[in-house]
C-alpha cells in the first residue's frame, strides 16, 4: 500500500515544475540569442579594443607560449563565429597578455645596444698588499671617472664589479667613451706603486634587462672580448660597426678565440682617429 501511494503520475507534481522548466528553457533561449547578438558582440569587442593599453589579439607576441595556448583553447571551446562568449574569451586572453607585458616591462626592447666591459689590469696583485682604505679610495676614483665619461657619451653604468664596470650604449659613441675612460683612469694618481690601467671590450647585441642588470649571450661575449684586451687597449667585436661608423676609427684585426663566443667572431683593436 505504501509503495502504491508513492507511485504518482507525471502530472501529480502539479503545474509548478512544468512552469519552472519552461522558464529555464526561455532563459536558455534568451542567453543563446544574447550570445549571438551582433550589437552585444560589437559592444564587448569595442570595450576590449579600447582598454587602457589596447590589448588586442593581434598584439599577442608569438613567443608568448602560454598566451597562445590560452587563445587556442578559447577558439576550440567557443568556435570561430563572432559571439559575446568569444569576445569575452578573447578579452580574458588579451588581459593575460597585458599582465605578462607589464611583468616584463623591465626588459630592454629588442633593439641593438653596445655593451662595454672594463677591467683593471693587475689590480688583484696590487690589492693583496694594500689596506682596505687604499683599495676603496682607488676604486671610488676609478668608478667615479668611468661613470662621468660614460654618461657624457650617452651611456649608462649598469653595475660595477670590484675592479671593473659594465655599461650600455644605445648610440654610436661607445668606442670614444671606452677610449676616454682608459685615458682618464690612467691619469689617476692615488695608489703607491700602482698606476691604474684599464682594458675594455665592446660587443653589440640585444641583451635583456632584468631588475636593473643585463643578461644574455651578448653580455657574455662582451666580457670575453674584454678579457682578451691588453692593458690600455679597446677591443671591439665586428658587431659594434653595425652602429658605429668604421671610418671614424683606427681599426686593427686581432686574433680572438674564447669559450662562450662564436668561433668566427672577428675582433678589432680600435681607437678614435681624432
Amino acid at each position: 500500500m505504501a509503495d502504491d501511494a508513492l507511485a504518482l503520475p507525471d502530472d501529480a507534481a502539479g503545474p509548478e515544475p512544468r512552469k519552472g522548466r519552461k522558464m529555464l528553457a526561455k532563459g536558455a533561449a534568451a542567453a543563446h540569442a544574447a550570445n549571438r547578438s551582433k550589437a552585444m558582440t560589437g559592444l564587448v569587442r569595442a570595450a576590449r579594443e579600447n582598454m587602457p593599453g589596447g590589448p588586442k589579439k593581434e598584439l599577442f607576441q608569438p613567443d608568448a607560449e602560454s598566451t597562445e595556448r590560452l587563445s587556442k583553447l578559447v577558439d576550440r571551446i567557443v568556435g570561430d563565429e563572432p559571439t559575446v562568449t568569444r569576445e569575452l574569451g578573447t578579452l580574458a586572453t588579451a588581459t593575460w597578455q597585458a599582465m605578462i607585458s607589464r611583468r616584463d616591462r623591465d626588459y630592454l626592447p629588442p633593439k641593438p645596444i653596445t655593451i662595454l666591459f672594463t677591467d683593471l689590469v693587475a689590480f688583484s696583485t696590487w690589492a693583496l698588499e694594500r689596506s682596505d682604505d687604499d683599495i676603496v679610495r682607488l676604486l671610488h676614483a676609478v668608478n667615479k671617472t668611468t661613470k662621468e665619461i660614460v654618461e657624457r657619451h650617452g651611456g649608462v653604468i649598469v653595475k660595477t664589479m670590484g675592479d671593473g664596470a659594465l655599461a650600455a650604449f644605445d648610440g654610436d659613441s661607445a668606442i670614444e667613451a671606452a677610449y676616454e675612460v682608459i685615458e682618464a683612469v690612467g691619469m689617476i694618481d692615488l695608489a703607491e706603486d700602482y698606476r691604474p690601467t684599464l682594458r675594455a671590450g665592446l660587443h653589440t647585441g640585444t641583451p635583456r634587462r632584468v631588475k636593473g642588470d643585463l643578461i644574455g649571450v651578448d653580455v657574455n661575449i662582451a666580457a670575453r672580448v674584454a678579457e682578451a684586451a691588453n692593458g690600455g687597449e679597446v677591443l671591439a667585436s665586428e658587431t659594434v660597426f653595425s652602429i658605429a661608423e668604421r671610418d671614424r676609427y683606427q681599426v686593427r684585426p686581432r686574433r680572438f678565440k674564447a669559450k662562450g663566443a662564436p668561433q668566427k667572431l672577428q675582433v678589432f683593436s680600435v681607437r678614435p682617429l681624432y
